[in-house]
């Protein structure tokens, strides 16, 4: 900041203090004071403000040179307030702590942003690798097809060939809605349903893969209405579905819906859907990270095929839905889901 330019921009204070000075002479002279104190008067004022024009220059000079520097683009915008001193003037104060709060929110975006792109790439690595493996095993699959012996089609091959593709779709779906999760509020309709209609079409959507698992689905208390989006909670729950059908018991395995209306009359009044089956279950100590990204646990490692996106992405579903979700299980007996939905619509516009 030149001198020049500083005199420009207090161009009113001069012109105020120097209105001001010439009426307090004005007053001295008519008043019959001696010229001479006059003259004293007059150029103590002057004295005095430049003296208080030159330390308020001198305070105020380095950090706009600072900023200027800065916005001819030699410095990294975000890291302004980093490199500039914070004045010890009320204006400049005002400006930093500006900079300050902005370059942090710029930050932050970008902090957030990034880890975003990160698990993103992470999740179509593993996914690309995942999807390879059962289209491999269908190739091989039809290429073996024809019984070389009797000239037949070998049909327990070709549903062994339907249940690999099946999965193929089912980590493609997984993948667009992991998609679509970034910007879930573009692709999100609140509406009233039946949660037992809801439950029925995630049963028929996975009917192949609980077959082949030979799992029994049990439905009980489901006759609740709730506010919800169709797409997005059926695909929730065909996730929690085809976990318990990868980890389901050896003998008569079951997986049992069940709702109930809890906090009747209250403020907090919502209907909880209870997924339960009775298969392995999960250790105490793998519990609290079963939605976690990439986290397989003990039983995930031995032979399941388990990525660990499934419930990652079911909790990251319900979080952007203001749908409450909580696990409960003990080692050989079986894994719970509970689903909280409210039943105040408005929650979910707030």
């Amino acid at each position: 900041m030149s001198v020049g330019s500083y005199l420009r921009d207090t161009l009113l204070v001069w012109g105020a203090l120097a209105v001001g000075d010439a009426l307090v002479l004005f007053v001295l002279v008519a008043a019959g004071t001696n010229p001479y104190i006059v003259v004293l008067v007059a150029a103590a004022l002057v004295a005095a403000a430049i003296a208080a024009g030159s330390v308020s220059y001198l305070r105020k000079r380095a950090f706009y040179q600072d900023l200027a520097t800065a916005a001819e683009g030699d410095v990294e915008p975000r890291l302004v307030a980093e490199i500039v001193a914070r004045p010890d003037f009320l204006e400049g104060a005002l400006v930093y702590d500006a900079l300050r709060a902005i370059a942090k929110a710029a930050n932050d975006d970008e902090a957030a942003q990034h880890r975003q792109l990160v698990e993103y790439r992470e999740y179509i690595e593993t996914w690309v690798h995942e999807a390879k493996s059962p289209l491999a095993a269908a190739h091989l699959m039809l290429e073996n097809l024809e019984d070389d012996t009797r000239g037949a089609i070998d049909y327990d091959r070709l549903t062994a060939v339907g249940d690999e593709l099946r999965r193929v779709e089912g980590y493609i779906e997984q993948a667009l809605f992991y998609a679509r999760s970034e910007a879930v509020d573009r692709d999100y309709l609140i509406r009233k349903y039946n949660l037992k209609e809801l439950v029925n079409a995630a049963l028929k959507a996975n009917a192949p893969a609980l077959i082949a698992a030979h799992v029994t689905p049990v439905e009980r208390g489901l006759d609740y209405a709730v506010f919800t989006d169709e797409k997005w909670i059926e695909f929730i729950l065909g996730q929690i579905v085809q976990n318990s059908v990868k980890y389901a018991a050896a003998e008569r395995p079951t997986i049992t819906f069940s709702g109930r209306l809890v906090d009747a009359g209250r403020a907090t009044e919502a209907v909880e859907l209870e997924i339960a089956d009775n298969g392995c279950g999960v250790s105490e100590a793998d519990l609290p990270r079963v939605f976690e990204k990439g986290f397989t646990g003990e039983n995930g490692r031995t032979g399941k095929r388990s990525t660990g996106i499934g419930l990652y992405l079911v909790k990251r579903l319900c979080d952007k839905m203001g749908v409450s979700i909580a696990a409960a299980s003990a080692p050989g007996a079986g894994f719970t889901v509970t689903l909280r939905f409210s039943t105040n619509k408005f929650q979910y516009f707030e």
